[in-house]
């Protein structure tokens, strides 16, 4: 017992500290800032360019275009029409994924979708720090927040509970330190497909800005030109596809919307119409089938970030998703 209450008073220590680190990097909830707030790249394909923002709250952006290229093969995983593309392009709609909609978005950590819904039993749920879209169980997060440690649990149950939590996206892997933007040197390099972050002078040599050149040469896994302040990259744990100069691109999932309702909370079209729509694009799959997920692997508004930015991964090597009941099939 005198155990259990040590390692709770040390958790609650622990969490007081992380909240004075990270207070002034945190946002007014209800700020304009709050509803331009999204991600400068496709969550599918990592491109930049033209993206939109989700209005749901994951905080992620897609390209919606409307013409045929290579940046419409997100419009069509995501499920939206040409016409649907036009009308939130236009700002006449919303857009919200399927994700947001029916409440079901993947953990960061294992993949897997879960429900977010707060109001129903959630299963995964999301980091409160600043900007962050990332989804976690609470096993997943409390592993890697407090591995081989018996905090885990304690951990574990109070998220479950409905305490807020910063994941480990926000603190380097190695020296643990915080962001500082202004300092190079401190500025993160975030991993694209896990929770892996590092400053920059933390980077493992393996990490490079640019593929050498020479037969079975290291590839390139970190872009520093595409946001001004911050490194994106793939980790080590991530294989490259040297055809691709990314690793598969089969990460995001969406719910089977035929088995799901949609929330009471949520504003949006019927259960109904979503499944013929759904039905329509069926009829006309243009996608090869990706694998399942693997267990390592979760106010309309025209993003701030919706304008040319250099491309994060090359498009014209864009690897196809399949289009099903779910939209997107894939870790």
């Amino acid at each position: 017992m005198a155990s259990m209450i040590t390692a709770a008073d040390e958790l609650q220590r622990r969490n007081r500290a992380r909240e004075i680190k990270q207070k002034s990097n945190k946002r007014n909830p209800g700020t304009d800032d709050d509803a331009n707030k999204g991600d400068d790249a496709c969550a599918i394909c990592d491109n930049g360019g033209f993206v939109t923002c989700c209005d749901g709250g994951c905080q992620r952006s897609f390209h919606l275009d409307e013409q045929e290229s290579e940046d419409s093969k997100c419009r069509l995983a995501l499920g939206v029409t040409k016409e649907q593309a036009k009308m939130i392009n236009e700002k006449k709609e919303k857009f919200i994924c399927k994700n947001c909609k029916y409440k079901q978005h993947q953990c960061f950590v294992c993949g897997l979708l879960g429900s977010s819904d707060l109001s129903s039993k959630a299963k995964v749920f999301q980091c409160e720090y600043d900007d962050c879209r990332h989804f976690y169980h609470p096993k997943c997060v409390a592993g890697l927040l407090y591995p081989d440690s018996e905090e885990a649990t304690l951990f574990e149950q109070q998220v479950a509970a409905g305490l807020g939590f910063s994941c480990p996206m926000h603190e380097c892997i190695v020296c643990k330190g915080g962001e500082n933007k202004d300092d190079m040197n401190m500025q993160f390099a975030v991993c694209r497909r896990c929770p892996t972050t590092y400053h920059r002078k933390c980077l493992p040599s393996d990490i490079i800005f640019k593929t050498r050149k020479r037969p079975n040469g290291s590839m390139q896994r970190a872009w520093d030109d595409i946001l001004p302040d911050r490194i994106l990259i793939y980790c080590t744990k991530h294989e490259i596809i040297r055809k691709l100069g990314t690793p598969k691109r089969n990460h995001i999932i969406f719910p089977d919307v035929k088995k799901l309702r949609v929330p009471k909370t949520l504003e949006g079209a019927s259960m109904e119409q979503d499944i013929l729509e759904e039905e329509e694009l069926l009829n006309h799959p243009p996608f090869e089938q990706s694998q399942s997920p693997s267990p390592a692997a979760t106010d309309q508004n025209q993003c701030s970030c919706s304008t040319p930015i250099d491309s994060f991964a090359p498009s014209s090597l864009f690897m196809h998703p399949h289009l099903g009941s779910c939209g997107w099939l894939g870790d």
